[in-house]
């Protein structure tokens, strides 16, 4: 175990590990990570869980070491300061063993707060810093400091990826350039891994699978039964599935309207990182067999609502014949009908960061799913290949996508919206809303606009230059900022679900 003394020199914690933290005092222990029979005998996992391990065991992603930082907490008068006047440092930089050209590193960093950061490597590698590897080069990682800070009430107990208390965590982890699987990291690795992992399908959703993985596909039965009156489709969101986006529905809900639509219920798995949703709605249009048109209505979460909007306003625009497919209402929840400036590619980690740390303080749906297709886009990032990431990209603001797509307006859709302005309590998530501070420059990627850690609350609805825009106040339910509602846990939040109910009847 290395004591941290506050200097602005790196301090070895041996192996070629290092640790620069100036203005803290502590200490630092750096520990091979305890394997998932370790934990498995834990009645109290240290440092993860079965979802975080699967999503790395899943994603040929391993975890070499883990550093442990104990920072001392400062009294009120010294809260921001280290010995002799020095300031706190508002980052603490992390070198690790440079593993040569065929290997990619990152870092995920969890505080006391349950807050959770991916850091990607900094510059070039450097020369050795306490390296006892031969003296071989290193590659930095700049991470928040510590600020030691009691955990929000209530909070502790909800952590599902990795629960730690008095203390920040930093896992080191590894993976080869060409996965075995897949291939090469580059602008078609995402597009591979969704072929692979997260395949197109369409698929039944009903009382006793809709929360299941690998249900059945719509066969030619199913068209003709969807075909006898109107239809009810769900469209996800970035990063999920089906299954997984909505399974927070309470099932006596879910069955209500079923019924109500006599079964005439289905949902659309497609690709959320390397599609637009104008490719999703190819797709999709491909699959329908001759005959009368779909009569739908349409409940979609996040990214899935740009997709159920393609289908209903843009078919020209985008050179689609959607008109197997006449959609009569779409209820948008959570929607970036206005684009999400964490879509941008500078802003990209942080909306990863949020939903990340969505799921360890409130896990919710297929945690693990999730979490692959967030290590997936990571690896994509951290090698410039953005332009395999166009699914992301159709959520930027000024974006080609969104500006095709605010240029329509659909022929007899009736829009309705929820929306939600997230008030967080944990310290630590208040800060991460805030904005990272590893750049040395407040995050104000919403301009002080209330949003549910993703997607700001009025471009859920407001006008966006499409002639559907605004959505009106009858047709629009707005969560009160103290229903503790972010991005990914709008349907367990029964007063929005009874407003959708109350909307489609």
């Amino acid at each position: 175990m290395a004591t941290l003394t506050g200097s602005t020199q790196p301090i070895p914690l041996g192996e070629g590990y290092a640790l620069r933290a100036p203005g803290i005092r502590g200490a630092a222990d750096l520990q091979r990570p305890s394997t998932p029979a370790d934990r498995a005998r834990s009645r109290a996992p240290r440092d993860g869980t079965t979802a975080l391990d699967e999503a790395l065991q899943a994603t040929n992603v391993t975890e070499v070491r883990e550093i442990e930082v104990a920072a001392t907490p400062s009294g009120p008068a010294a809260a921001t300061r280290g010995t002799r006047g020095e300031e706190r440092a508002e980052t603490i930089e992390l070198q690790v063993p440079d593993l040569g050209p065929e290997t990619g590193q990152l870092v995920l960093a969890a505080d006391e707060s349950g807050v959770m950061t991916w850091h990607l490597p900094v510059g070039g590698a450097a020369g050795p810093a306490g390296a006892t590897r031969g003296g071989g080069a290193v590659k930095r990682f700049v991470i928040p400091a510590p600020q030691p800070a009691a955990p929000a009430p209530g909070e502790t107990g909800k952590r599902g990826l990795i629960g730690i208390a008095g203390r920040q965590l930093l896992k080191v982890l590894v993976y080869l350039l060409v996965d075995p699987a897949i291939g090469a990291v580059s602008e078609m690795f995402a597009e591979r891994w969704e072929e692979r992992s997260r395949p197109y399908s369409v698929r039944t959703f009903a009382p006793d699978n809709f929360t299941a993985p690998g249900a059945g596909a719509i066969g030619p039965s199913d068209w003709a039964r969807l075909r006898g009156g109107r239809a009810l489709l769900f469209i996800h969101g970035t990063f999920s599935t089906a299954h997984g986006a909505f399974s927070q529905i309470e099932p006596g809900a879910f069955k209500a309207l079923f019924d109500r639509y006599e079964g005439r219920v289905f949902a659309f798995n497609h690709f959320t990182l390397s599609h637009d949703p104008r490719r999703n709605v190819e797709w999709l249009v491909a699959q329908l067999p001759a005959g009368s048109p779909l009569d739908l209505d349409v409940i979609c979460h996040s990214r899935g609502g740009l997709v159920a909007r393609t289908i209903a306003e843009q078919p020209s625009v985008f050179g689609l014949d959607t008109s197997p497919l006449q959609v009569r209402r779409i209820v948008f929840v959570g929607v970036p009908n206005n684009g999400t400036m964490l879509a941008h590619p500078d802003h990209m980690v942080k909306m990863i960061d949020r939903l990340t740390t969505a799921l360890n303080l409130f896990p919710t749906g297929a945690v693990t799913e999730i979490l692959e297709a967030i290590i997936t886009a990571v690896k994509v990032i951290g090698h410039g290949a953005l332009r395999g990431l166009q699914g992301l990209a159709s959520m930027q603001p000024e974006g080609e996508f969104l500006k095709k797509l605010n240029q329509g307006t659909p022929a007899g859709t009736g829009y309705y919206a929820i929306a939600a302005d997230y008030e967080p309590t944990a310290p630590g998530l208040r800060a991460l809303v805030a904005g990272s501070l590893a750049d040395g420059v407040l995050d104000r990627v919403f301009e002080g606009t209330g949003n549910d850690l993703v997607v700001p609350e009025p471009g859920v609805y407001s006008a966006n230059g499409s002639g559907a825009f605004p959505i009106p106040d009858e047709r629009l339910f707005r969560v009160k900022n103290d229903a503790g509602v972010i991005h990914t846990t709008f349907f367990g939040h029964a007063p929005a679900w009874r407003k959708v109910a109350e909307w489609l009847a």
